[in-house]
Order: structure tokens, then C-alpha cells, then sequence
């Protein structure tokens, strides 16, 4: 037992459950200060500061730029509280949730195509996943392996806390294991989703988001082509108090004669599709990741940020 990976799984762990512990209301506001304190004291600032300034520094000024950025961390607050709570916002769904596409996923499970879901870290997309699922729909979900294995066990237990099953993968080209599984999933005709937005590095498929090149992960997309398996985008977003996801029509990737064609079909319209919701709900979106960390030009401007 490595006793530093050990010890920070031991701290979520009771930090995790002093939270649980306290009324939703008071939970919301301490998640929200405490989203507020990180950016006050610079935590993964510079990231966020340069991706906003990457994606709107040309239609906004700076001060705006800099409340967009406030605004992000203590949203994120908010959807910390949310996962934590998330029985109890399930108890009355009709008051919290909205669904529009619905009829989407009736026809996957109707045809037993299945379909894949390529969505992204915007909104509260762990706590609608756990919505579809208490609506009675199999839900599979494609999550990435962090290096700390508890931590990754709690991770797991997260997504899949009301029956969904999960598929671990480090990644969809040197992960051969995770890439059987997504396949012989999608062959099956599960309905899975996959979170395809975070830099993927040389192995990615490069894409457009907000006019800059982004490598994304291909592996989902070409599995889709080779399982014949339709393919959609959905996103979740807080709107008027309410957690609302929005599943869009599938991609018409018919005309696809290889998987190449098909990742580029599929990835493209995706980031298209991505990039509209961000621009609506920018301050929800997960700007602390390093999106456009393959592109020289981004990696020198992130600095030394971890």
C-alpha cells in the first residue's frame, strides 16, 4: 500500500462525509464561498483566465472575462453540493429535472441499436446521468481512470451509485482492455455516454473549438462506426433553477465510408455542437482543464500550472 495516495483517498473520504452531513441549503452556500475562496487564492486561475481568454478574449472585455471566471468556480461549488445530494434531488425529480430529446433514448432501447452519447464536462452531467437512470434507462458510462486507484474507486462509485455501469479506461489507444469493453458495449446496443471534450494529446482527433485546434478522443467515434451504432450529443446546463438536459438529434454519419470519415463527421459536428451550449452557459463549462495544452502556443501561455 502506497500510504500518499492512501492518505489523500482517506481525506475525500472524511471530507466527503463531514459534507454529506449538512442540510442542502447550508451545503450550497459553504460549496459555493468555497468555490469563491479558490479563486481568490489562484487555484488553477492562470488555467481558467487563458482558456477564456483563448475562447472570448475577442468579442470580451477583460473585466468581464474576469467575472466570467468567478462566476465558474462558484458554480462548480454548487455542483459539488448537488452530487453530494443527489438522493434528494432525485426524491422530486419533477421539481428539479427537465429532459428535451427523450424520445431519442426511447427509440435506442426500442431498436436495440443502442446509442452513444458524446457529451463533455458542462453543467452537472454526473447527477443528470443518475436522472436518466432512476427513469428506468440502462445507462453506461465511459469514465476515465485517475492515478490515485482509490480516489479512482470513489470516482467509480460516483457514476455508478444507481446502477449504472461503468467503464474504466486510461485511454482509447494504449488502453486495449477499456477499448474491448466501449466496443463489445455499443455491439451489444447499450446506451453509453462519453465525455470526449478534454485534450487528448497527439493520439487525439484534431477538431475546431472556439476557432483553435483541440485534440479530442477518437476511440469512441470509430468504435460507434465499426458496432454500426448511432451516435448523438448531449449536454446538461442549469437553466431557471432547474438541471436541464438537452439530448440533440443523432449525426447522420451514413455517407462515412471508413473510420476516419466517420471521426471526422462525428468529432466535428460535436465540437460544433459543444461550443453553442458553452457560449450559452459559458460559466458552467470546466475551464480548469488545459483544453488546448497541444497546441505550443496554449501549453506556454498555461505556464507552470499544474
Amino acid at each position: 500500500m502506497k500510504l500518499g495516495p492512501f492518505l489523500a483517498w482517506l481525506l475525500l473520504k472524511a471530507l466527503h462525509t463531514a459534507v454529506s452531513l449538512l442540510p442542502f441549503p447550508v451545503l450550497l452556500a459553504v460549496s459555493r464561498a468555497a468555490g469563491t475562496a479558490c479563486y481568490a487564492l489562484g487555484i488553477r486561475r492562470r488555467v481558467v483566465t487563458e482558456n477564456l481568454r483563448a475562447a472570448f478574449g475577442k468579442e470580451l472585455p477583460e473585466p468581464e472575462l474576469d467575472r466570467m471566471g468567478k462566476r465558474c468556480y462558484a458554480e462548480y461549488g454548487r455542483i459539488f453540493s448537488e452530487i453530494v445530494k443527489s438522493d434528494r434531488l432525485l426524491r422530486k425529480r419533477e421539481e428539479h429535472f427537465d429532459v428535451q430529446g427523450l424520445p431519442t433514448l426511447v427509440e435506442a432501447v426500442n431498436s436495440g441499436k443502442g446509442l452513444l452519447i458524446l457529451s463533455g464536462h458542462i453543467g452537472n452531467f454526473v447527477v443528470l446521468g443518475h436522472f436518466l437512470r432512476s427513469m428506468g434507462f440502462p445507462m453506461t458510462f465511459v469514465a476515465r481512470r485517475v492515478a490515485n486507484e482509490y480516489v479512482n474507486r470513489e470516482i467509480e462509485k460516483v457514476y455508478g451509485r444507481h446502477g449504472s455501469t461503468i467503464i474504466p479506461v486510461r485511454g482509447f489507444k494504449n488502453d486495449p482492455q477499456g477499448g474491448i469493453r466501449l466496443f463489445r458495449s455499443l455491439k451489444r446496443g447499450d446506451i453509453v455516454v462519453a465525455l470526449v471534450d478534454q485534450d487528448a494529446g497527439p493520439d487525439g482527433y484534431m477538431s475546431t473549438f472556439f476557432g483553435l485546434p483541440t485534440s479530442i478522443p477518437a476511440g469512441p467515434a470509430r468504435y460507434a462506426y465499426r458496432s454500426r451504432t448511432p451516435v448523438t450529443t448531449a449536454f446538461a446546463t442549469r437553466e431557471g433553477g432547474r438541471l436541464c438536459l438537452e439530448i440533440l438529434p443523432p449525426i447522420d454519419y451514413s455517407g462515412a465510408g471508413s473510420p476516419e470519415a466517420a471521426e471526422r463527421i462525428l468529432l466535428d459536428e460535436y465540437s460544433r455542437r459543444l461550443e453553442e451550449k458553452v457560449r450559452k452557459a459559458p460559466e458552467q463549462y470546466f475551464w480548469f482543464h488545459k483544453k488546448w495544452k497541444t497546441l505550443p502556443e496554449m501549453r506556454a501561455r498555461y505556464g507552470g500550472a499544474g
